[in-house]
């Protein structure tokens, strides 16, 4: 190595201190207003009127106050909160009446997920009546979907985890924020994971939680470790930064350096035990349906995460959810009380979001391409929005230019590309391209 490079923790930091969050969407919640329904209705319209109309995805939401963390143990659920859930099923029935009735019947359904914490306050019983219910206005193929949800283990409550594999989920995420301090991580994760193959789920991924308040270097090591022994197909590093800290704000110099070595020394293991890079903090078998996908160019990322089917559009039910289809984005209330009044009243619950614009859509497709590949097409985007890509990101390319320096970024003939470091850190890059983002200042 030129001992005047910058080391790979170095790169990796410089990279970090853009901050950025958990970017997810462009344009980003922050920047919804008023949405009517007649905008919604009128994007769901245009987009079944595509030649040929994307294929959907759909989730359920839940209310925060029951949304699990993957940093943290979640508050117990008593007698009150499991009658609400009652309540809850039906007007998220009633919703998917009241939005699926306006797609055209014809578009497949691809994937279906439950928000995290849904499993833990509501029955497999209630869950499958929400199942059954998209069936009546979806086409669903249940046996060609992909069904997603996140396991809460250590629930004492929980039903047997078969009552949840036979509903036919396939793609299961474990959290394992509650072991985090675990004197013997090795068993606790064998268990979970060995407990979850027993109930029939094929495909695991396991969600590996670093920074959290207390934790060292060496008891995040051990953790993944863990995992590696109990080779699941799919690993998250998800990064758990102290409560009072905003991940939008760039973090001090020190917890950058602890979030960066600890990074750095996720991926060397993960990549050491044959797991490949997806993009962002996940990392897969090499057979892993994402993996494939992204080798074929068909790897999509929405506000929920990696898809494997393409380019989706993307229908929430339930408080807070978002949806992305037919030139816009558009969300429920977030707060319980007002989704309830829209849905009894027989309304549509959007109440949130943006039509776009050309400019978000191309900033959206570059996002796609730093987030699912870790390159940048410039001139296949210069031949799609009709724009001249160094002269339209002038500004953004100079708030990037020390990465340039620090060879983390390099041109490559018409792409730009992120090195290992800038694809570890590919949301920070990512809030450089966002000129509504605080983050888009460039750090000093």
């Amino acid at each position: 190595m030129n001992p005047a490079s910058p080391s790979p923790i170095d790169r990796l930091v410089r990279c970090l201190e853009f901050g950025g969050g958990r970017y997810a969407l462009y344009p980003p919640p922050r920047t919804f207003a008023d949405f009517t329904d007649a905008q919604f209705t009128a994007a769901i319209c245009a987009s079944n009127g595509d030649p040929i109309p994307p294929q959907l995805a759909l989730h359920f939401d839940v209310p925060a106050a029951y949304r699990s963390g993957f940093c943290g143990a979640d508050a117990p659920l008593g007698p009150r909160d499991r009658a609400r859930a009652h309540a809850y099923r039906d007007r998220l029935v009633r919703e998917v009446g009241l939005v699926g009735d306006l797609f055209d019947r014809d578009r497949d359904v691809v994937g279906v997920s439950l928000a995290p914490g849904m499993t833990r306050w509501r029955s497999p019983a209630q869950v499958a009546e929400l199942l059954e219910s998209l069936g009546r206005h979806f086409h669903v193929h249940r046996h060609g979907v992909d069904l997603a949800m996140t396991l809460d283990l250590d629930d004492p409550t929980a039903p047997p985890l078969r009552a949840w594999a036979e509903l036919g989920f396939n793609r299961v995420s474990i959290s394992l924020s509650a072991i985090a301090g675990s004197e013997r991580p090795a068993a606790e994760v064998a268990r979970h994971v060995e407990r979850a193959r027993n109930a029939g789920f094929a495909n695991l991924r396991v969600e590996v939680p670093y920074g959290l308040p207390g934790q060292s270097a060496e008891a995040f090591e051990a953790l993944l470790a863990a995992v590696l022994a109990a080779e699941p197909e799919r690993v998250g590093l998800r990064h758990c930064p102290a409560p009072e800290h905003d991940e939008q704000v760039a973090e001090s110099p020190a917890r950058l350096q602890a979030h960066a070595r600890m990074l750095i020394a996720g991926a060397d293991a993960l990549e050491a035990a044959g797991y490949l890079h997806v993009g962002v903090d996940l990392f897969a078998r090499p057979n892993d349906p994402l993996v494939v996908a992204q080798r074929h160019q068909r790897l999509h990322r929405d506000a929920l995460g990696f898809g494997a089917h393409g380019a989706t559009h993307l229908v929430g039910f339930g408080v807070g959810a978002i949806s992305q289809l037919g030139g816009c984005h558009a969300q429920n209330p977030l707060d319980l009380a007002t989704w309830e009044a829209r849905i009894d009243q027989g309304k549509r619950a959007v109440q949130r979001g943006i039509d776009l614009c050309p400019d978000d859509d191309v900033r959206a497709e570059l996002l796609q391409r730093i987030l699912c590949y870790g390159r940048i097409e410039t001139r296949q985007l210069e031949h799609h929005h009709h724009i001249r890509f160094r002269e339209y990101f002038a500004d953004d390319l100079l708030r990037l230019a020390p990465l340039f320096e620090a060879g983390s970024l390099r041109w490559d003939a018409d792409a730009i590309v992120l090195d290992r470091c800038a694809r570890l850190a590919s949301r920070s890059i990512a809030s450089q391209f966002d000129p509504r983002s605080a983050a888009s200042d460039c750090p000093g």
